[in-house]
């Protein structure tokens, strides 16, 4: 295993070590397709769209509070010429505080911000090779942070659809655009029954 995905590991095993010890219960669970602008790596571009899968965990009997770990991960990018191909792997990881500071009916607005953690990985192929190549393998991490919103829209007693929009401040930084489905484990708390 090679050094970076040793980090990417353990950040992803302390964050969830970090969740799993607190008094928060996740109630409801999401999973649906992120659409990033990219990042330019090794002489490439990074694919579209990734799967995302998150959860939540209310800190608050309101519901309003809650701690958001989640899990992207993108298509690969292939760029393939008479001569070499190119792949390129893009993996998301974050945890974001997310708070809901309004609500009207069905439909809740909520802002979020928080940490990220970015792994690229490339694989360079050479078709016919020369001993001259100018690209490699390669990969790369970058930690850095985010801020967004989102509107969490009722869809029937234990489902919700999400939109949400989010910018990445990192050595790679993007927008990003998610959906999701949510399914809620129990009935929904009495507070955030609408």
């Amino acid at each position: 295993m090679s050094v970076s995905m040793r980090y990417f590991c353990t950040i992803v095993f302390l964050a969830w070590l970090l969740i799993t010890n607190t008094s928060a219960q996740v109630h409801r669970i999401g999973g649906g397709l992120s659409f990033a602008s990219g990042a330019e790596f090794n002489s490439g571009e990074t694919g579209n769209p990734g799967l995302t899968l998150k959860t939540w965990l209310a800190l608050n009997k309101q519901s309003t509070i809650h701690i958001v770990p989640s899990i992207t991960l993108y298509n690969r990018y292939k760029l393939e010429t008479g001569y070499m191909i190119l792949t390129n792997y893009m993996f998301h990881g974050d945890v974001n505080a997310q708070y809901a500071f309004f609500q009207e009916g069905t439909v809740r607005a909520v802002a979020f911000g928080g940490a990220n953690f970015l792994y690229l990985l490339s694989n360079y192929e050479p078709l016919y090779p020369t001993g001259n190549e100018t690209l490699t393998n390669a990969r790369d991490y970058a930690i850095g942070g985010n801020v967004g919103g989102g509107l969490e829209l009722r869809m029937a007693p234990k489902w919700d659809f999400n939109v949400s929009g989010k910018y990445l401040f990192s050595k790679y930084p993007q927008f990003i655009i998610s959906v999701q489905s949510v399914y809620y484990f129990k009935s929904r708390r009495r507070a955030y029954r609408r």
